[in-house]
């Protein structure tokens, strides 16, 4: 079994999953830079492509993080999946969820570059 290379943190929002024509709403339940676990009572089959709109409501705007990935797990209480394409708002805003969740910038960095590393191999 792989050992993670991101923490994740517990975090609520909206989400919205389209596949195959489909689409499907559901809440967030935790969240990393590579990953979340989606809460939902629809399934979706493993290894499905999906297409993810994270809803983050501010002070000042409603923003939302976009992102393609797949499912790698299925659960009753809904599925996980891992994040493979983002483009590089969402990626800040990810990025700046975690580091406020975590209070470490450089850890969630530190975190990526590893990944980025483990790519290149």
């Amino acid at each position: 079994m792989e050992k993670r290379v991101f923490s994740r943190i517990l975090f609520q929002a909206e989400a919205v999953v389209e596949y195959g024509g489909e689409t499907i709403k559901g809440q967030v339940e935790n969240l990393s830079l590579n990953g979340m676990f989606l809460k939902t009572h629809e399934k979706i089959s493993q290894d499905e492509a999906v297409e993810i709109k994270i809803f983050l409501s501010g002070a000042s705007s409603d923003l939302s993080i976009n992102l393609r990935g797949a499912v790698v797990r299925l659960d009753s209480d809904g599925v996980a999946i891992q994040f493979k394409e983002m483009d590089l708002d969402s990626f800040v805003h990810l990025k700046n969820i975690l580091t406020y969740n975590r209070g470490d910038e450089s850890e969630v960095m530190e975190e990526f570059y590893r990944f980025l590393e483990r790519k290149k191999s």
